[in-house]
């Protein structure tokens, strides 16, 4: 009804993105463990409304991603979001699908927008996997001793078999014949693209600075720590003989990031010069433990909503939640 009603039947606006900015990412126990997670999504925010100084009061909504939200306490987006002087009169929501979980965000604003629902959201996610908490469970009382959980196991940890993330995607690569030397030389690869782009200068127009005890963080933690030769050196990470390491597989990291989605027709009212435009989008489900296939039928189910083939696309980027995904990807 609303769409017929301000759109007129079967027509959809246009989404693009106008702005975005990121911290720089941390690793594990390093420069910004000392940052919550709502902080880094505040100081996210905020630069995203800075670069084009868009002013936060006109924001229909606040979208963000989070996967291991223990010890954040209530609503950590609204709190980002008035951490980052947005106004407590802009609806703000919390999204959960574990390692999709920013990219989520966007869909479910960009559908908002193209639906008429909203004309601005501010979309993208956050973590801080350095202070994610142990917990223990005593409300009903307990004599004796306890065990403290560890949070952030317990969210990498695919609920249905009890495994790891790690093991399970070790049983995908066993199952479609994928090395530990393809493995590593994805990524190798990333890596070397990773210090090549920070090297010309291209990361930094991305990046804004977060605050930290002596100084400010303004440059990714992980890639100084790299290593060709050691890497072809670790050993598995998950099982004996594995495919993974602790070089190869997906960092334990800290970071937020935003994107700001707007209707077309809204940023040419404002004069602002967009991005990109969003054309397609995706989703799809496997069994928990085969969710690194999940991004490539995602891929695919896009393309034909597009009506695109992979030979149409001149630039693709694939989640290297475990560097089987690219491998997966080429194939």
């Amino acid at each position: 009804w609303y769409q017929r009603r301000v759109h007129g039947i079967g027509r959809m606006r246009r989404v693009v993105i106008v702005a975005a900015k990121r911290t720089p990412i941390g690793k594990s126990m390093g420069v910004l463990s000392e940052v919550p997670a709502q902080k880094l999504a505040s100081i996210a925010m905020a630069g995203t409304l800075n670069s084009i100084k868009f002013p936060a009061k006109d924001l229909d909504e606040v979208i963000f991603g989070n996967v291991i939200s223990a010890g954040l306490g209530q609503h950590p987006v609204k709190q980002a979001a008035l951490g980052a002087k947005i106004p407590e009169t802009v609806n703000c929501m919390l999204v959960n699908r574990i390692c999709g979980s920013g990219l989520i965000s966007m869909i479910v604003g960009a559908q908002s927008i193209m639906t008429g629902y909203r004309n601005t959201v501010l979309c993208g996610g956050f973590e801080s996997m350095s202070r994610v908490p142990h917990s223990v469970y005593i409300r009903k009382g307990m004599t004796g001793h306890s065990k403290l959980n560890d949070e952030l196991i317990e969210g990498l940890t695919d609920a249905a078999s009890g495994d790891i993330m790690g093991l399970c995607t070790e049983r995908v690569a066993k199952r479609l014949n994928i090395t530990r030397e393809d493995m590593d030389n994805i990524a190798i690869r990333s890596y070397e693209n990773s210090i090549k782009a920070k090297k010309d200068k291209h990361l930094e127009k991305e990046i804004v600075e977060v605050p930290i005890k002596g100084g400010v963080s303004k440059e990714d933690e992980e890639i100084l720590k790299f290593d060709k030769e050691k890497m072809k050196k670790l050993k598995s990470a998950f099982m004996q003989n594995g495919t993974i390491t602790a070089a190869n597989a997906s960092k334990i990291s800290d970071g937020a990031q935003g994107i700001l989605l707007m209707a077309e027709d809204v940023a040419k009212e404002r004069n602002i010069t967009p991005l990109a435009r969003i054309i397609a989008f995706e989703e799809a489900s496997t069994a928990p433990g085969d969710f690194t296939i999940g991004a490539i039928h995602a891929a695919q189910k896009c393309l034909k909503k597009a009506n695109l083939t992979v030979k149409d696309i001149c630039y693709n980027e694939l989640n290297e939640a475990f560097s089987i995904l690219p491998i997966l990807g080429q194939k």
